[in-house]
């Protein structure tokens, strides 16, 4: 039964002496509001309604919430939408990818996909993000000099660069134009030689979203970044667009292309596609799962994950 029932089947069953401790307790409530009263916005005495949940930034009162969160999660999309002003959302989740090419293959778990995302002022929201650890399993050939070849596994593990960014929502949609939001960020070279970058290396991404109707909504990235390669820095393209369509109230799907122009430093661009669930256990409080393929031999063969995000 829910806490209003309860409540209800409480009141009819009141004896005579709870109604008058009742009544005791609300005088007493009601003397402590007078001896000091609130100040109204207009310096009246009427009382103010109670400030929303959420922290204080630049002596700014946290936004209202009125609608779900929206995630930057589980899609390679992010959302054109900022954290609401005085709230924190985090979000995490777990990827396993596997790879074939030729007679090497690749298999890799990456854990927690960590990004804390803090709205600051309206429409503006600081990113912290860390893909997290990688425990990663290769399998290759080796000939030796009779000519015999052997299958050879090694096991790699360690951290992945963290990242600092910063979002900016400059308008929501209106008529034909899309919500739109941009993203600067800067990936910084502090996980281990095996996985980092070993250099910094910033990107942008621009941002956009369409409601079709009730149920159905485009959105999609386009971004640049300087990246670190094996000898040199090269520009890296992005590109992405997502089709989503609300199942009901709770539960949510999409649908998406995305893809990674090249793919590294001399090397094929890689094109893949991925569909995904999202359930809302509270407007607060999302669970997701997510798979997909790669389109051609430069992307990964195979990878799924699932994560949550929470807001506050």
């Amino acid at each position: 039964m829910s806490t209003r029932g309860l409540n209800r089947r409480a009141v009819r069953a009141r004896s005579d002496r709870t109604q008058r401790i009742l009544q005791a307790r609300a005088a007493a409530a009601l003397l402590a509001c007078v001896a000091v009263p609130p100040a109204a916005a207009d310096g009246s005495d009427a009382p103010q309604a109670a400030t929303p949940a959420g922290f204080r930034w630049f002596g700014l009162e946290p936004a209202p919430l009125t609608e779900p969160l929206v995630t930057d999660r589980p899609d390679f999309t992010e959302s054109a939408d900022a954290v609401p002003r005085g709230h924190i959302q985090l979000e995490m989740g777990y990827t396993f990818t596997h790879d074939r090419e030729g007679r090497e293959r690749t298999r890799d778990h990456t854990a927690p996909e960590l990004l804390l995302r803090i709205g600051l002022v309206d429409d503006f929201e600081l990113r912290l993000g860390w893909d997290g650890y990688s425990w990663q399993d290769q399998l290759f050939d080796v000939q030796r000099d009779s000519g015999f070849r052997l299958s050879v596994e090694d096991h790699i593990q360690g951290s992945n660069d963290v990242s600092i960014g910063l979002k900016y929502k400059f308008f929501e949609q209106e008529g034909a134009r899309p919500q739109l939001g941009v993203i600067a960020e800067l990936s910084m070279p502090s996980g281990t030689p095996e996985f980092s970058a070993g250099d910094v290396e910033p990107a942008a991404i621009l941002c956009w979203a369409y409601d079709l109707d009730e149920r159905w909504a485009l959105a999609g990235n386009v971004g640049v970044g300087a990246v670190r390669g094996e000898s040199n820095r090269f520009a890296q393209a992005t590109s992405s667009v997502s089709l989503a369509y609300a199942l009901s109230e709770r539960w949510g799907s999409y649908a998406e292309y995305f893809g990674i122009y090249p793919n590294a430093d001399g090397s094929d661009c890689a094109h893949s596609v991925n569909g995904g669930l999202t359930y809302l256990i509270s407007d607060n409080l999302q669970v997701d799962l997510r798979v997909g393929a790669g389109l051609n031999e430069e992307a990964d063969d195979f990878f799924a994950g699932a994560g949550f995000a929470w807001r506050w």
